[in-house]
């Protein structure tokens, strides 16, 4: 994405910016440099969240260095980018309506393709998390409805290490944190439930899903495509895992299947997923 090289005169009402040093992050900072001096547009994150009438040509100018920060918070973890990624984050779903007529269809388009490709990028990163993505995932889901057809598609025709990072997902919903075969690297008790977590801040959960989401979800992920996914996957299974515990998990997975435990917890993550309320969510039965 492109920026004009004359930055746009300010007209729009700031309660949370200070409208100088904004002036002159616009005149001096460079997308290609991630530095401190970004940290104006937390601020300006907060004027967005709660605008009724933002600036379009402010918005869009800024955009640039909001994906910059994006991508420093994402594959980096740079802690300042991470706080002003939450800030815009919540401004995106928060004051949807307002900001995607700020930004224009086109744009908005280009942010959500942006987040899209970015959760790709991190599913295929080495990670001892076997959920250090989703919240990612979550968060990008939530924007737009389309978006998560739009992921799945991605998903389902990428590499083995995309579709394996989505079976490890998909294990959360198969077993209980005690059972799951997977989670050879997890020592943090409860970990499973961080698969509600969404980028919208530290102390606790504010986005949710809505029902098309949910039902797309719901129809989407059976065992089908479950099964079909485990089979793609079994070679990069053996290259990590011990052939008699492949055959195991294969083993329990029907188990899981056959007494009801998949779709109870599947029914269980999205009836959470989607609540409105401001709280941490955790699994009925987590051992």
């Amino acid at each position: 994405m492109s920026i004009d090289f004359k930055f746009p005169q300010i007209t729009m009402e700031l309660y949370e910016t200070d409208i100088e040093p904004l002036q002159k992050f616009m005149a001096n900072a460079k997308i290609e440099e991630f530095t401190e001096e970004y940290l104006i547009l937390y601020n300006f994150a907060i004027d967005c969240k709660y605008s009724k009438c933002m600036q379009p040509e402010l918005i869009r100018y800024l955009l640039p260095f909001y994906l910059k920060t994006m991508e420093q918070a994402v594959l980096y973890e740079n802690k300042v980018a991470v706080d002003i990624y939450y800030e815009f984050n919540n401004a995106v779903f928060f004051n949807q309506k307002n900001f995607q007529y700020a930004v224009g269809e086109k744009y908005y388009q280009y942010i959500m393709e942006y987040y899209i490709n970015q959760t790709i990028k991190k599913m295929e990163m080495q990670s001892v998390d076997l959920l250090d993505w989703v919240s990612l995932f979550n968060t990008t889901v939530a924007f737009c409805k389309n978006n998560i057809r739009r992921l799945f598609s991605e998903i389902f025709k990428g590499t083995l290490k995309v579709k394996y990072s989505f079976f490890q997902y998909l294990s959360v919903l198969l077993f209980k944190e005690s059972d799951n075969l997977l989670a050879v690297n997890e020592s943090r008790e409860f970990w499973t439930s961080d698969i509600w977590d969404f980028d919208d801040g530290y102390f606790s959960r504010t986005f949710f899903w809505c029902d098309d989401i949910v039902e797309f979800f719901d129809k989407e992920i059976n065992r089908e495509r479950v099964e079909a996914l485990f089979k793609e996957v079994k070679p990069f299974l053996y290259n990590i895992l011990e052939p008699e515990v492949v055959d195991l998990f294969r083993e329990e997975m029907n188990q899981s299947f056959v007494k009801g435990v998949f779709c109870a917890r599947k029914a269980e993550y999205l009836k959470k997923i989607k609540c409105k309320e401001k709280k941490y969510t955790y699994w009925d039965t987590t051992f």
